[in-house]
Order: C-alpha cells, then structure tokens, then sequence
C-alpha cells in the first residue's frame, strides 16, 4: 500500500515543476518582448527625427516658394503699368539731367556778360560747381513737374499702354540662344577678317609683281 503513496507524491511534484517551467517561459517571452518593443520605439524615434529634418526643409523650401510667388503676384498685379512706370521714371531722370546741363550753361554763358553782372549780381558771383549743382537741382524739379503733369494725360496714357501691351508680345531670346548667337558672329567676324587679310596681301603681292619692277 506505499507504493501507491509514492506515486501519488511523485504526480504531485511533476504537476508542481510544470508550472514553474511555464512561468519561465511566459518570462523569456516577456523579455524578448521588451527588447523587440525598445527597439521598435528607437527605430520610431529615428524615423520621427528624420521626418522631422525632411518637415523642416519642406517648410523653408515652401515659405521661399511662397516668397517669390508673393513677388511675381505682386509684378503681375501690376501688368504693363510697370513696363509704362518705368519708362516715365527713365525720361524723368534723362529730363532732369539735359535740363540741369542747359541751365548751368545759360547761367555760366550769362555770368560772363556785363549786363548780367549789373541786373544779378549775386547770381553772378556764384561759383561754377555750385552753378551746377543748381542748375542739376533745377532740371530736377521742372522734369518731375513735366513728367508727372504727362502722366495724368489720359491721352499719353492711353498711348503708353498700348505700346507697353505690344512690348509684352514680344518674345525675347533666351540665354542659351543669345549666347549662341555671340558665339556664331564672332566666329563669323573672325573669318571674314581674315579672308579680307589674305585677299589683301594677295593683291598687294600681284600688284608689286607688276607695277613694282617699273617704278
């Protein structure tokens, strides 16, 4: 009748170790776990700093996108009024430098006469820069008066545009095709200047074959 007790004992203890068998497995795969979990939340927070440096570049790259779109909507609202803006504003500064040259010379031609030194004389004892800087200071003032009472002629306006809107229809050559272009004229000029030379020693060497030995 032990032997069944033993038995009995035996079960128990295999039933016993089982479950501590279990346990350390369950805590392996725990274990491997974690690891596979830290190594995916580094995996992840590389990606996020690396999706992070590729935010960053596509936000510069998007505010000087919007930087120069800003700049063209800003140049298209204008139209052809900038091409006729800066037209006046060219014959300004043309205008006011010919007229500062015309009245420094009338002034200097009439600083040298008797009659003006007797009716100005403080005009006439000016010096010469400062006549120029007067005369430049002048022709600036009647040019912008000039300019600005053409501009609000709605006649010239009208005028100005249409030539600013046909100027837009031209088509200008690229870099490309004017670099080319350069390139062919001065290798055409090139040979042409030196076929002439060739063709000129050529008839001064017969021209010496037959009027050089009789002279």
């Amino acid at each position: 009748m032990a032997k069944p007790d033993t038995d009995e004992k035996d079960a128990d203890r295999d039933e016993a170790d089982e479950p501590e068998a279990e346990t350390g497995s369950d805590e392996g795969d725990e274990r491997a776990s974690a690891e596979e979990g830290a190594d995916e939340s580094s995996s992840e927070k590389a990606a996020d700093g690396d999706d992070g440096e590729s935010k960053s570049l596509a936000r510069a790259s998007d505010d000087e996108e919007a930087a120069e779109d800003d700049e063209e909507q800003a140049a298209a609202q204008l139209g052809i009024q900038r091409y006729v803006l800066a037209a006046f504003f060219a014959a300004g500064i043309i205008g006011a430098y010919i007229l500062g040259k015309f009245v420094h010379g009338v002034w200097a031609w009439a600083a040298n006469k008797e009659w003006f030194h007797t009716s100005l004389p403080a005009l006439a004892a000016v010096s010469d820069e400062d006549k120029s800087n007067f005369g430049t200071a002048l022709g600036a003032v009647i040019a912008l008066i000039v300019v600005v009472r053409t501009y609000r002629k709605a006649s010239v306006r009208a005028w100005a545009d249409e030539v600013a809107n046909e100027l837009t229809k031209v088509k200008w050559p690229t870099r490309k095709e004017v670099s080319s272009s350069t390139v062919v004229v001065i290798a055409a000029s090139a040979v042409a200047t030196l076929y002439l030379a060739l063709l000129d020693r050529l008839w001064s060497f017969v021209t010496d074959l037959f009027y050089g030995t009789g002279s």
